[in-house]
């Protein structure tokens, strides 16, 4: 992670993560808890972070404030997973302690 947002290492960064956990959180129920579904999901999210850079940095015809163009990959997050999911049901055994027997 530190690689990929600065270019280099630096020991205990400040904010480096950025919300990325709950994005991440977010892929898991939009992929409804199944590995394809996540992927997917992740890709989805990946696209919308990289559009933001890509529209930061190309600049875009109708000015849009830089705030907005921040806030796109969340809002897209919150979008999808309130208003395109519905009702899922997390694995029964989420928050249980696996124990092999």
């Amino acid at each position: 992670m530190t690689l990929g947002s600065s270019g280099q290492f630096v020991k205990n960064p400040v904010g480096m993560t950025s919300g990325k956990g709950f994005i991440a959180l977010a892929a898991l129920i939009f992929g409804r808890w199944s590995p394809r579904g996540a992927v997917g999901a992740a890709l989805l999210f990946g696209f919308t972070s990289e559009l933001q850079q890509l529209l930061s940095f190309l600049g875009t015809p109708v000015k849009v404030p830089s705030d907005i163009l921040l806030m796109l990959p969340y809002l897209v997050t919150i979008f999808a997973v309130a208003g395109l999911v519905g009702r899922v049901q997390a694995p029964a055994a989420d928050g249980e302690p696996y124990v092999k027997g």
